[in-house]
């Protein structure tokens, strides 16, 4: 026993003075934390230094572009207290094609108008016409004006047909022109985006940032309030009742876990198991990694026969395995002080964080401890079985990669964290510390019987897992420059 804790004491003080514990200590911490909440507080908290020019083309005729802006500035300023969008019109003034087309509108438009005033007097004439019964030939002036009215007739709906005709394409040319004008302001950076609207409420957004979702997801609820509202109005509705209807609704997010509500933050709620899921992750694949790099290192520079001569195999693995346990505690202790200090120092909400209390911290170091030891078990046999480095290494990625796969599914997780097959999942040994440390704070339930039962879970499969890799262990160190087969393992497994 005195040769175990020898070991275990050789082991920890050896890893304790190591950079790579300082930075995965320290460091790692603070970059991860860096990488996720940077890309948050630019995305939703940065202010922005000057106000967005965003362009607009109305073809709708119903004004859309100013009640934009309206809304707008009503929604949405700057921390000086400036609008942070202007909309600018898109005018087509200076073009030629455009310009040109107009004036032939115009013409076409003068022209019917005569038609309808001509049309018009010779339905006055035949209504002095009709009333006029003394009148000389009244019969051949009813018949001419007759032929002329109808003559005249056909030339208007020809003209209306043109006149409609000219009307589109002159429409067309305006939308196109105007977009080719957006278009150019937007590529020398004039504009940030620009808004089309069509005459049936039709909207497209145009934008040279394809992560631009922010802006165009804002300008999609602002004009849906306005659509809404101009068809409100067409079916005669009053505009006080309106403005009552679509009054704003502040909602306040409450979490209720084992019969009790905190106000409820999306950041906090989710990237808080996240990150306790991620310094999990870290420790045992950082220190536990260090047993089968360090196992490695003895069996080639012939370290482990002196060791083997000093103490036994068994107690040679439960040295390692203890030693770097207590590192994985201490790095953990760590944390928790630093924790404290950030507590203190008001830098962490703890009033708004409803899991950040003893007994979740509790938990998490039940399964900090129960993943490290079975972790460690598996890395000390993958070091004494693999022949060198490489092969080590493909062993500790397949590991990395089952291991990381409650942080892909942590989105499914929040969402439902007490679904069928995470409770399944949670109860692979692999898997069980990372979805533990997750759910225990999202799930609105109280999990003290999964914690127990998946606690036993662990202890059984540690059992398992050490005693296999006891025998593993005694066998495979002394092999120099040959990794055994699955065959000689399973041999030695029997053997012994």
């Amino acid at each position: 026993m005195k040769n175990l804790f020898r070991i275990a004491r050789w082991e920890f003080t050896r890893r304790l003075k190591s950079r790579s514990f300082l930075f995965n200590t320290l460091v790692s911490p603070f970059l991860f934390v860096i990488i996720l909440f940077i890309p948050i507080y630019f995305f939703q908290y940065s202010a922005e230094v000057s106000t967005k020019l965003i362009g607009a083309i109305d073809l709708s005729g119903q004004n859309i572009s100013n009640e934009l802006q309206a809304e707008l500035n009503k929604n949405y300023k700057l921390q000086n207290n400036t609008p942070e969008y202007m909309v600018l019109k898109i005018s087509v003034s200076n073009s030629m094609p455009y310009l040109n087309m107009a004036r032939e509108l115009r013409s076409i438009r003068m022209k019917r108008d005569s038609i309808l005033t001509l049309y018009n007097n010779i339905k006055k004439e035949r209504t002095i016409y009709y009333k006029n019964q003394k009148l000389k030939n009244r019969q051949y002036l009813l018949e001419t004006s007759y032929d002329r009215l109808q003559k005249i007739r056909d030339e208007r709906e020809l003209i209306d047909i043109e006149l409609n005709r000219y009307q589109n394409a002159l429409d067309s040319l305006y939308k196109h022109e105007a977009k080719k004008m957006a278009d150019s302001l937007l590529a020398k950076d004039v504009i940030n985006s620009y808004l089309t609207f069509s005459n049936d409420l039709a909207i497209e957004y145009h934008t040279k940032n394809s992560g631009d979702f922010l802006e165009w997801e804002r300008f999609e609820n602002v004009l849906q309030t306005i659509a809404i509202k101009k068809r409100i109005l067409n079916d005669k509705v009053e505009r006080g009742i309106i403005l009552k209807w679509f009054k704003p609704v502040k909602i306040r997010k409450y979490h209720i876990q084992e019969n009790r509500d905190r106000e409820w933050n999306f950041y906090i709620q989710f990237y808080g198991p996240l990150f306790g899921a991620f310094l999990l992750f870290m420790a045992i694949f950082t220190s536990s990694g260090y047993l089968f790099s360090g196992v490695l290192q003895e069996k080639s520079n012939r370290v482990i026969e002196v060791l083997l001569s000093y103490a036994g195999s068994g107690q040679i693995m439960g040295g390692k395995i203890i030693g770097l346990s207590l590192l994985g505690l201490t790095q953990l202790f760590i944390w928790f002080l630093l924790t404290l200090l950030f507590i203190a120092g008001d830098f962490i909400p703890v009033h708004e964080i409803s899991y950040m209390n003893l007994i979740n911290a509790l938990y998490f170091l039940l399964y900090f401890i129960l993943g490290f030891l079975f972790y460690g078990a598996i890395f000390t046999t993958v070091g004494a079985v693999s022949a060198n480095e490489f092969d080590a290494q493909q062993i500790n990625q397949f590991l990395r990669t089952i291991a990381i796969i409650p942080m892909l599914l942590s989105l499914m997780i929040f969402t439902n964290p007490d679904s069928e097959i995470i409770r399944i999942l949670s109860y692979i040994p692999f898997l069980t510390p990372f979805f533990m440390i997750i759910r225990i704070p999202l799930s609105a339930e109280s999990l003290t019987n999964e914690i127990y039962l998946t606690s036993v879970v662990m202890l059984l499969s540690i059992v398992v897992v050490i005693l296999l890799a006891a025998k593993i262990f005694r066998m495979a160190t002394l092999i120099q420059g040959k990794k055994p087969t699955l065959a000689e393992i399973f041999h030695w497994l029997k053997e012994s």
